[in-house]
């Protein structure tokens, strides 16, 4: 595991880009965010600095799947309240974070401009990162657009049930229409077996090229694990709680894939491209 998270993070590193990876579902219910927290776990423990920014405006969630009660969240910096930096918590294996605050009904109509400012902030953060993980909103909407259309790359979680692969293909479509060289990759999640989630996942990949011209990679398949609204409920993730589970290893291997496709390829996107011209002198030093 040393040798392999050596590795990466040379991978990483040689190239000086922060990869800002948005993870978005076309509804609720899919688990994304579950997945955007145990990502995030796994990448760490690959040797990578991880911060994940819940933007689920109003409705997040990270804080609590991290077990960590927040004393300042996203608001708090929309208000000029508290600089970017001031907000950033810590969780499990060192991931950070930045709570996107739940019941902050004002969060709900987060407007351009807000939205504009939280992009600059981060762009500005003074803070060492290899991955920034943007847990977004379920749905589509201007705003999750932008924070999509703003990463280099964009995870979208579904489940093989009818509903949720015709609103991932909504979004994809979206995203598509927005940016055509935005890179997607597709994960199946909650799935009752192998067979039935790679059949999903062909056919959604398939359709897409085909009436989208757009090729999306296949990142995998977690199967249903009644442990995960275990974990939720303890507030530790399955990747802390059960690290040897096939859950975690399969999360560990969705991490690996991501972290290995070369960055030549995922360097589009308005936050990672500000973020290396920015931060890219500051990175090198304090990596060396």
């Amino acid at each position: 595991m040393a040798d392999q998270a050596q590795n990466l993070r040379e991978l990483v590193g040689k190239s000086n880009d922060i990869r800002v990876i948005s993870v978005a579902s076309g509804k609720g219910g899919v688990g994304k965010s579950t997945i955007s927290v145990n990502l995030a776990v796994a990448m760490s423990r690959l040797g990578m600095r991880v911060l994940i920014v819940d933007a689920d405006f109003g409705l997040a969630n990270v804080d609590v799947m991290l077990g960590v009660a927040t004393k300042y969240d996203v608001s708090h910096f929309l208000r000029g309240e508290r600089a970017l930096h001031e907000i950033i918590q810590y969780g499990y294996e060192g991931v950070r974070f930045i709570s996107g605050g739940s019941g902050v009904n004002d969060l709900l109509n987060i407007d351009e401009a807000q939205l504009g400012g939280l992009i600059e902030g981060l762009v500005q953060i003074e803070t060492a990162v290899d991955v920034i993980i943007i847990d977004t909103g379920a749905g589509i909407n201007d705003n999750i657009v932008k924070l999509v259309l703003a990463s280099s790359e964009t995870l979208v979680v579904t489940t093989p049930e009818p509903t949720s692969i015709l609103d991932a293909y909504a979004l994809v479509k979206t995203i598509v229409k927005s940016n055509r060289s935005h890179q997607i990759h597709i994960l199946m999640n909650k799935c009752e077996s192998k067979k039935e989630a790679l059949r999903v996942q062909d056919g959604f990949i398939e359709v897409v090229g085909r009436h989208l011209g757009k090729n999306i990679s296949p990142m995998g398949q977690i199967m249903y694990d009644q442990s995960i609204p275990q974990s939720i409920k303890r507030q530790i993730p399955i990747s802390v709680s059960a690290p040897l589970s096939e859950t975690s290893r399969e999360i560990e291997r969705i991490a690996k894939s991501i972290l290995e496709i070369p960055s030549e390829n995922a360097s589009s996107g308005l936050l990672s491209r500000v973020f290396n011209k920015i931060m890219g002198e500051k990175r090198e030093q304090l990596t060396k």
